[in-house]
């Protein structure tokens, strides 16, 4: 289950969604109120990602040619278990990890991104193996030094971190060489983690990304990009970086791999990231099942949707075998760069 169910970060429209829930969707979305039968339930469902769902253009799905298909296969005589089936299935074309449908017995949320390729992650032969069981924690953050290396691992921004802790690791490893930041894993979390620990390898402002915000009900329909900067804070650490990735890095972790990317001292290793480049929105459903979907659509400085991840520096795979021995080729890689 994605981690980041509603992610902190400049949630739009907050206002329609409560109105949506209030007054039945009828003045949030525009949308008429249908007696609660499976069909009623099958069209709302399929009209609110008609109308608003960001990334049609991105993902390449046909989406009248869904509703076709899955329709025929709703009767309004039905078991709920076999209507969230029916929604799941159409749902999952999209793949997208943003995307989810919860019942009060069912949760599904698509996990393609990640599972379809290999893990390229072991925490537990890094941790026996390379970190030899003798890591530091400050807050969220899990730390070695070795060999005048640095090394963090952050398995999830959904755990806060303040400046305070950012401060004092980075205090702490400034007489390194270079550091190894680990978010391998990551499936994503709060803006705010991540944008806390990235300002600490900037030394100017900087555009990071804009992001595209629907205006109307077409798949295309969407205002200017809108530029989003930030700013250096606190102790900064300005040697070499190489940052590890592999698919579970997603959405806000995402983001963060985009934003470390455009940094000259930066290089990323390992697998691409998941991607997940958008901010998601919940719905209420007229049966009470709650719909969740990519609202906006995010696009790096030079205006390039990531929706479907960052690429690696240096692409790296762990294989079963290197894995089932301990080993992480990635991180290995890692360090190599940095001696």
């Amino acid at each position: 289950m994605i981690k980041d169910f509603l992610r902190d970060r400049r949630l739009i429209c907050l206002a329609a969604l409560f109105c949506c829930v209030l007054f039945s969707c009828e003045k949030g979305l525009g949308l008429k109120v249908p007696k609660q039968t499976p069909l009623a339930v099958f069209d709302e469902a399929w009209k609110v990602m008609d109308e608003h769902y960001a990334l049609f253009s991105i993902k390449g799905v046909d989406w009248q040619n869904s509703r076709e298909y899955y329709r025929a296969q709703v009767t309004n005589d039905m078991a709920d278990k076999a209507l969230f089936s029916v929604l799941s299935n159409m749902l999952e074309e999209l793949k997208d990890g943003h995307v989810s449908l919860v019942s009060p017995t069912e949760t599904f949320t698509y996990e393609g991104f990640h599972t379809a390729f290999a893990a390229n992650f072991n925490y537990a032969s890094i941790l026996k193996n390379y970190l030899k069981n003798d890591a530091k924690t400050i807050g969220p953050l899990v730390y070695k030094i070795q060999d005048s290396i640095g090394y963090i691992y952050y398995s999830s921004f959904e755990d806060d971190v303040n400046d305070a802790q950012v401060d004092g690791l980075i205090n702490e490893l400034k007489s390194t060489k270079g550091i190894i930041i680990d978010v391998r894993g990551n499936t994503g979390g709060r803006s705010e983690n991540a944008e806390t620990f990235y300002k600490r390898f900037i030394t100017e402002k900087k555009l990071v990304k804009y992001e595209s915000v629907k205006k109307g009900i077409g798949h295309d329909d969407f205002f200017e990009p809108t530029a989003y900067y930030l700013s250096p804070q606190g102790s900064l650490y300005k040697r070499p970086v190489c940052l590890l990735t592999n698919r579970s890095c997603f959405s806000t972790c995402n983001d963060f791999a985009l934003y470390m990317s455009a940094l000259p001292n930066v290089k990323l290793v390992g697998d691409q990231t998941g991607g997940g480049g958008g901010i998601p929105q919940e719905y209420m459903l007229i049966n009470g099942w709650k719909l969740r979907y990519t609202s906006t659509i995010t696009l790096s400085p030079q205006k390039a949707a990531i929706e479907n991840g960052i690429a690696p520096t240096v692409n790296i795979n762990i294989t079963p075998i290197e894995d089932a021995n301990g080993k992480d080729p990635i991180l290995e890689k890692a360090y190599q760069l940095l001696r």
